[in-house]
């Protein structure tokens, strides 16, 4: 009996494979947009007599392995006119593209629409750039972070803000992506508007489970964001005028020569407020000596990008983001004043380089930039004669950068099997707080406790994607991530495994497990609305945190235009750090952060996700319902009993829907979310020094605190409606008006709750020393965003 080794199966597997990739033949290229030249990402190509097909990747290239003679292929992406059409391949074939946008999707997009539901992995969600700029939002400044809040399993912070909470995670522990660079920070407007400008995305890829290995670097979610290129036909001016902002933008071929036309382009979105011009009035007074304060608020953010097409294989992209806001405010009487300033705001740039190195292997190649920090400055004044002279000043910057080097290989070794593999190297410098100050402080105070510290991050990944017939889909994989930071190697490997069983053409069960670790960490402030939370790394004795996640899902298609699923997941987190119990950073100047923080917290987390998303028609909508409990646990908080996290949200429901009138092009659209109270830690009991047998009405009580958050606030609930239609404008430009209101019916929903402390007298005080026998206490719920309407107009240029 003839023995064969493990090696020698595998070159006969291998020989085979050859043998029959010899007889076929490559048919490769990019499908764009026919009206502005942006590649089409999901787009499907299928070859129905060999039941092959595939898919568009995320730089809109494809591959097909193809027999010679005679084919004929059906070509489909939601949201475009699908065709059919034949073609004669005698040799390997590069083959651009071109669909034509289409406002009603025909039959072929419908049947695609089935099968990409059927094989997305469970936690996956993408919501086309359209629906989500629809979303009613705050100021009517379309907003996709809050715009995905109202999908399962994940929610905000707080009122207004744009912190996500994903299946029970911290706002640190999303992977947020733009272009391929890490964005640390999403918030303007203290959390009310994020920095992602819609007029300048394209796409929006979102992970909440069975996480591909290439992404890594975070334990909860990942938020691939991709911006426009620009139009290669024509150039395109908009502009959109609201309350509180203006949009522009620009795009457009960067050159109209031949030999370059078509191959390059163009884009510059910029937004910024003008509270300021609001908030003049105040300031002159204020300046005049007749208003005791004022303060002052402006916010900008620019996106551009550029891209070059040097050939068929090879294309270069540059784009940048930068973003910031400005706060000041000053408060004073004749003789002294006060100035307080905050800014904050973030960098990110990327060069990309794809190319084409075999019709069956793509190269992506990526440099990034990214920079987050925030500065906080106080400064006190006298008055001297006539001239105001400082009398102590306090300044405090934190921030974080990154140089980031990826390189990946995506191959397509058969028409139903991919591997993707690459590696990945990242320099981090953090500087947790840089303190200047008039005070007289010792040297080896917060200046010498949080100095700046260096990471060093090696990575590499595997992945191999494969389908069994067209009844089963996996992704399976693998991260190996070493890093270095002061005298401590981390070194672990993360195992990614995803399926799909297709049970029939319309309906799926999935499962997913996903191993992360996340070497960074957002020490979050109990102050409320400021950004004022430290980026700090893992070190030799805070360990990088971890994750565990199994999920398990279906998904079913109904008739062509509603999709249901439903998950239920399970997480498990270790070494978690919070906050020892009454401390913090900003109150703690002459101490290191790592003796502020308890460590080896655990962390567990349960939930069920329904989502019923109707994707078709003249009224398209989802209503999504999330059920979860979420705990953390620390040996010495609460005597190492399990509690309520800060983020904990038990029950969260969501409406959505928007109705587009099919003739005259005008929209109405509502949003409507519920969520259980978030919990706080409120305390028990109040309680004093006794002076001479009575309680004095000098200084403050003391305030005794139970376990960690022991009270849950009143629930979360508001209507968002708006109201967008054409209207005519000159020159015949195609423009268009939006009226709207944030929360129609006025619910105060707590940004926080505030205590209230008062002594009561005793019966029959003295005149010359009031006696009090205790304190009465009472709490409230402090909201901050009522009944707000809105205005904006947009027309293109």
């Amino acid at each position: 009996m003839q023995k064969y080794t493990f090696l020698s199966i595998l070159s006969i597997g291998l020989g085979m494979s050859f043998a029959v990739v010899a007889q076929t033949i490559h048919l490769n290229g990019y499908i764009t947009d026919s009206h502005t030249g942006e590649v089409l990402i999901g787009a499907t190509i299928n070859y129905p007599e060999k039941k092959i097909n595939t898919i568009s990747n995320k730089y809109g290239y494809y591959t097909l392995l193809m027999p010679p003679g005679n084919s004929q292929l059906k070509i489909s992406c939601i949201g475009y006119r699908s065709f059919d059409f034949d073609v004669y391949l005698s040799k390997d074939t590069t083959l651009p593209i071109a669909l034509t946008p289409e406002s009603i999707e025909l039959s072929e997009v419908v049947i695609q629409e089935k099968s990409t539901l059927s094989q997305t992995t469970a936690g996956f969600v993408t919501i086309p750039i359209s629906r989500l700029k629809s979303v009613p939002i705050l100021f009517g400044e379309a907003d996709l972070i809050k715009a995905l809040a109202l999908t399962p399993g994940v929610t905000t912070g707080n009122e207004g803000t744009t912190g996500l909470l994903v299946r029970g995670g911290t706002p640190d522990q999303n992977l947020i992506l733009l272009d391929d660079a890490i964005v640390y920070n999403t918030a303007h407007l203290f959390g009310l508007v994020s920095v992602f400008n819609t007029d300048a995305v394209k796409n929006v890829e979102m992970y909440k489970a069975g996480f591909p290995a290439r992404y890594g670097g975070r334990l909860s979610s990942v938020f691939d964001i991709t911006m426009k290129e620009g139009n290669k036909k024509r150039h395109n001016k908009e502009l959109t005028v609201g309350l509180i902002s203006s949009r522009m933008l620009w795009e457009g071929p960067l050159s109209y020569k031949e030999k370059h036309y078509g191959k390059s382009s163009y884009l510059i979105a910029a937004r910024s407020s003008y509270l300021t011009a609001f908030l003049l009035p105040k300031y002159l007074l204020f300046k005049a000596g007749k208003a005791r304060s004022y303060f002052n608020y402006w916010l900008y953010d620019v996106n551009a990008k550029i891209n070059h097409q040097f050939g068929p294989k090879s294309q270069i992209f540059a784009s940048l983001y930068h973003g910031n806001d400005f706060y000041s405010a000053e408060d004073g009487l004749a003789a002294d004043r006060s100035k307080f300033g905050l800014n904050w705001g973030n960098t990110t740039f990327t060069v990309r380089y794809n190319h084409i190195l075999h019709p069956r292997l793509f190269l992506k190649s990526i440099l990034s930039y990214s920079r987050y920090h925030f500065d906080i400055t106080a400064k006190s004044f006298e008055k001297k004669g006539r001239k105001w002279e400082e009398a102590n000043a306090l300044q405090s910057l934190s921030m974080v950068n990154d140089w980031t080097h990826k390189s990946s290989l995506e191959w397509f070794v058969r028409p139903r099997q991919t591997i993707r593999f690459g590696v990945q190297t990242s320099l981090y410098f953090y500087l947790p707080t840089s303190l200047r100050t008039s005070f007289d402080l010792p040297a080896d105070s917060l200046l010498g406790n949080n100095a700046s510290i260096s990471t060093h991050e090696l990575s590499a990944f595997t992945e191999y994607e494969f389908m069994l017939g067209s009844w089963f889909k996996s992704n399976v994989g693998g991260r190996l991530v070493r890093v270095n930071v002061q005298e401590k190697t981390y070194q672990n490997l993360e195992p990614r495994i995803s399926a799909n069983l297709i049970v029939t053409g319309d309906m799926a069960v999935k499962v997913a497990y996903t191993r992360m670790n996340q070497y960074t960490h957002l020490l979050t402030s109990n102050s409320v609305g400021l950004p004022n939370d430290v980026w700090v790394p893992a070190t030799e004795t805070i360990k990088p945190a971890s994750s565990e996640q199994y999920a398990l899902g279906l998904s079913k298609t109904i008739g062509t235009d509603i999709e249901i699923s439903i998950d239920v997941y399970k997480k498990s987190l270790k070494n978690l750090i919070d906050y020892s119990t009454g401390t913090g950073f900003f109150s703690s100047f002459d101490q290191s952060w790592q003796s502020l923080i308890e460590q080896d917290g655990v962390g567990r987390i349960r939930g069920l996700e329904v989502f019923i998303n109707k994707t078709k028609g003249a009224f398209t909508g989802w209503a999504g319902y999330t059920l979860s409990k979420n705990e953390r646990k620390f040996d010495r908080i609460d005597e190492g009993a399990w509690y309520a996290s800060n983020f904990d949200r038990r029950h969260v429901l969501s409406l959505v829907g928007n109705y587009t009138h099919p003739i005259f092009n005008y929209s109405f659209s509502l949003s409507w979310v519920y969520q259980s109270g978030a919990p706080v830690s409120m305390p028990i009991a109040i309680y004093k020094q006794l002076d001479e047998g009575q309680f004095s009405p000098d200084g403050s009580p003391t305030l005794l605190y139970g376990n960690r958050n022991n009270v849950r606030l009143p629930a979360y609930h508001k209507l968002d409606l708006s109201y967008s239609f054409d209207i005519d404008s000159p020159k015949r430009r195609t423009a268009r008006m939006t009226f709207g209101v944030y929360n129609a019916y006025n619910r105060v929903n707590p940004y926080y709750l505030r205590l209230r402390i008062q002594p009561y007298p005793a019966s029959a005080p003295t005149a010359s020393y009031s006696k009090y026998q205790g304190f009465t206490s009472s709490v409230n719920k402090v909201g901050v965003l009522p009944l707000l309407p809105y205005v904006s107009y947009s027309v293109k240029l």
